[in-house]
């Protein structure tokens, strides 16, 4: 142990030497957040994640029923959040469309309102911007959806009709109650200023999207700052110590050791930084959270010393490690929620350390439910990785292939 601590501590003294990549370790994630903040804030503030654009939509029907349609999509708050309609005519609408100022064009055909009384289907004409593909794509589903609900009206007109025609009313009788069932049916299957009903389901059980997702940067910074400081334990002047040390007698195992620790000692730092800033968002954090990520710190500087251990270039390490970064934190649920991942995915999550220590901390600080299992299955992970290091020096030891001379003289 005190062989490991004398590692861990020159191991530090050669950092600070060299202070430029240690300041640019410890800084990055603080970058990195202000970065992603940036970009983010007019999607934080705004919550709008699908600038508003333009569509021309082009009556050629011209009649009471359509001009409420277009009064309708005119006023409806929903579709005014994503796009809105320029009423105009034909010609000028595919100038702005050929002129790119426009998403897109909604033809509305001559006969469309009486093709919908006398139960005959004419379609209308939508027509998007090859150059703006998302958002013709997105009118199109807009303009479906709308098709599909004057047909549900339809159906529930044609059912009117059927009970009305065994009422014996007149012909002019039937024909007024026909007309105004159409209109009425019409207009609710819309259901005029509220287009759609929405209803929102949460896959962040309770908790909002920048709480979430707060937690999942603490994470996944701490993992990258575990990926830079296994770039400051592998540098030349630390494989120049460890090649000195080892003529005295050091056992390789120190060196894993004293790698571990010194690295677990950064990102001690770094995750302190981090809370601060999670706290600051959030006014949450608890002594339970503290004790899951330094276990998560714990695996975190096990996993990257393992894989230095098991390459021997720093262009190998730094693949592997940078392969490490994304399979982990892509399996995690941290990004992208288990409940959208395949069940393969979900399978895979239980041997995965960030997953772990995602799920502990927001059962601490959100649920109110929350355990030591989080902390015990991280030092597992921490003591499994610790075996397949020791056995690795073993086998490196043993063979002669490996190209790594005896550490003892």
């Amino acid at each position: 142990m005190r062989q490991t601590l004398l590692i861990a501590h020159l191991t530090v003294k050669c950092w600070l030497k060299q202070p430029l990549p240690l300041f640019a370790m410890m800084f990055f994630p603080l970058l990195l957040l202000g970065i992603t903040y940036v970009g983010m804030k007019p999607l934080l503030d705004d919550k709008q994640w699908v600038e508003p654009f333009e569509v021309a939509i082009v009556d050629e029907d011209n009649t009471f029923e359509t001009k409420l349609l277009m009064k309708q999509y005119e006023e409806s708050e929903e579709l005014q959040a994503v796009l809105s309609f320029q009423k105009t005519d034909a010609k000028t609408a595919s100038e702005r469309l050929a002129a790119n100022e426009i998403a897109g064009m909604v033809i509305v055909p001559e006969g469309f309102t009486n093709g919908i009384q006398r139960g005959t289907n004419i379609p209308v004409t939508v027509i998007g911007n090859p150059e703006r593909a998302f958002q013709a794509e997105l009118l199109k589903q807009v303009m479906t959806s709308n098709a599909n609900l004057i047909s549900s009206a339809q159906s529930g007109a044609n059912t009117a009709f059927h009970y009305l025609r065994k009422l014996g009313l007149s012909s002019e009788e039937f024909e007024t109650y026909r007309t105004t069932i159409i209109t009425d049916f019409t207009l609710h299957a819309l259901n005029r200023n509220n287009i759609y009903e929405t209803e929102v389901l949460s896959v962040f059980g309770g908790m909002t999207p920048i709480e979430f997702y707060s937690i999942s940067g603490v994470l996944i910074l701490l993992l990258i700052g575990g990926l830079f400081g296994m770039s400051l334990t592998s540098r030349s002047e630390q494989r120049a110590l460890r090649e000195r040390l080892s003529l005295q007698g050091i056992r390789p195992s120190v060196f894993f050791f004293g790698n571990i620790l010194s690295v677990f000692v950064l990102l001690v730092i770094q995750s302190a930084l981090l809370t601060g800033l999670f706290y600051m968002a959030t006014k949450l954090w608890s002594v339970e959270a503290t004790s899951i990520l330094l276990a998560y710190c714990l695996a975190v500087s096990s996993l990257f010393a393992l894989c230095q251990e098991l390459f021997v270039q720093n262009g190998s390490k730094w693949g592997a490690g940078i392969l490490l970064v994304i399979g982990i934190t892509a399996s995690s649920g941290s990004v992208v929620p288990l409940s959208y991942l395949p069940q393969m995915w979900r399978s895979v999550s239980v041997l995965n350390i960030m997953h772990h220590t995602h799920q502990g901390l927001i059962e601490h600080l959100f649920s109110g439910s929350g355990s030591v299992l989080p902390v015990v299955l991280l030092l597992s992970f921490s003591c499994v990785l610790w075996i397949l290091g020791l056995l690795l020096i073993m086998i490196k030891k043993r063979l002669l292939w490996s190209g790594q001379l005896p550490l003892h003289v």
